[in-house]
């Protein structure tokens, strides 16, 4: 497609629209003051809001056939389809498929390309998965490096493409396929948190030892590896206490409980399922509330630890959902899956919550999530924009 005008338009592409309206708005928002922005995601409740913020063009796939080769050829077809329509002279991908995609258009068309890692999900973690997730890994580098010149001739180039990791074990892990990808990655952290989590009114936490009762809370999808299931057995221990669960059902993965798993499940009267809501450890009151994250999936940056410690919401998670970026100092880490690691948690817990102890935490927390504004990832973002074009 040959050499592109500095008026050509800006791609930012991902897996779902939710995911760009939800972690991308501000970026989108400032690359628009200066570039024509268009992003490219699958229809969902979020399509609407999300094209208000940019020329939004559809991209039919289906999520729940990820490992399915014709499933994957038809994604990359139509893609190659809509990128040959706009033209852009930068494509910036979000999550590890749509990332193998861009990385092969790009190659073929020799676009610019940003490929963001927002987790290497699942799949990193699956052993009976490990050859073929590195395939993956090494497909995204062969033709991140490569691109078309002619018909039948490819050249190699190290200034055409650039990997950003939200945290370092992602990156190593990539780096592991092919180490010339080190000079090529960096590391963000996150998508931040946005302005609005840090005002003071916002505190969530009262601490408030002449109303014991606490109130646990879920934030992800109602995935197995998310820990839905340990969450609400924990409910089960603790029937004194309530527990809230935000969340959706993610019928595209294999991994996500059904409705009615769900239900019979949920037996206890006190779990409440407040279904999917933006922003709802913000939006909504609570009196002790404590987040609880048992995810083994393979986070990038779980997002919700963050802004829990912004608003000063207790944490308690899993060694795998720490990224070894947070530690015993901000929050109480469990270091196995299993759901008595978690009830122990719990109970020195809520020792420390009686004693006044996790106010020293929740602070320190406070002060570590200051790092991670949105305003800041976005800038380190765009810088790495310029040095591309």
């Amino acid at each position: 497609m040959g050499k592109y005008a500095p008026n050509r338009p800006i791609i930012i592409t991902a897996n779902s629209s939710f995911y760009l309206l939800h972690y991308r708005k501000l970026l989108i928002k400032k690359l628009n003051k200066k570039n024509n922005i268009v992003t490219i995601s699958p229809k969902d409740f979020s399509t609407k809001q999300l094209s208000k913020l940019s020329v939004n063009l559809p991209w039919r796939i289906d999520r729940s056939k990820d490992r399915n080769l014709s499933s994957f050829l038809l994604s990359l077809l139509r893609m190659l389809f809509l990128v040959r329509a706009v033209k852009p002279k930068l494509i910036h991908s979000h999550t590890l498929r749509t990332n193998l995609i861009i990385s092969i258009v790009c190659s073929f068309y020799g676009i610019p390309s940003i490929l963001s890692f927002t987790g290497l999900g699942l799949l990193s973690k699956d052993n009976s998965s490990s050859f073929f997730f590195k395939i993956v890994l090494k497909t995204i580098m062969f033709f991140s490096i490569y691109e078309r010149k002619g018909i039948f001739s490819w050249q190699k180039s190290f200034k055409r493409s650039r990997f950003i990791f939200q945290n370092k074990n992602d990156q190593s892990i990539f780096i592991s396929s092919n180490k010339k990808a080190q000079v090529l990655s960096k590391i963000i952290y996150g998508s931040g948190i946005p302005e609005e989590y840090f005002l003071k009114r916002r505190n969530k936490s009262n601490f408030a030892k002449n109303n014991p009762k606490l109130q646990f809370i879920y934030c992800a999808r109602l995935l197995v590896s998310k820990g839905i299931k340990t969450f609400i057995e924990l409910a089960k221990s603790f029937p004194e206490h309530d527990f809230i669960i935000f969340g959706e059902f993610d019928y595209s993965s294999k991994d996500s409980i059904n409705k009615k798993e769900f239900l019979d499940l949920c037996e206890n009267k006190n779990i409440t399922f407040k279904g999917h809501q933006k922003k709802p450890l913000l939006k909504n009151k609570f009196q002790n509330p404590v987040l609880i994250v048992p995810s083994y999936y393979g986070e990038g940056l779980p997002r919700a630890i963050l802004e829990a410690f912004s608003l000063k919401i207790p944490v308690i998670c899993s060694k795998q959902a720490t990224i070894n970026l947070f530690t015993q100092k901000e929050l109480y880490v469990v270091d196995h899956k299993e759901y008595t690691y978690y009830y122990s948690a719990i109970k020195e817990f809520i020792v420390d919550f009686q004693n006044g102890k996790i106010k020293k935490k929740v602070n320190k927390a406070y002060k570590l999530s200051k790092n991670f504004s949105e305003k800041e990832i976005v800038s380190q973002t765009q810088k790495l924009y310029e040095e591309l074009l």
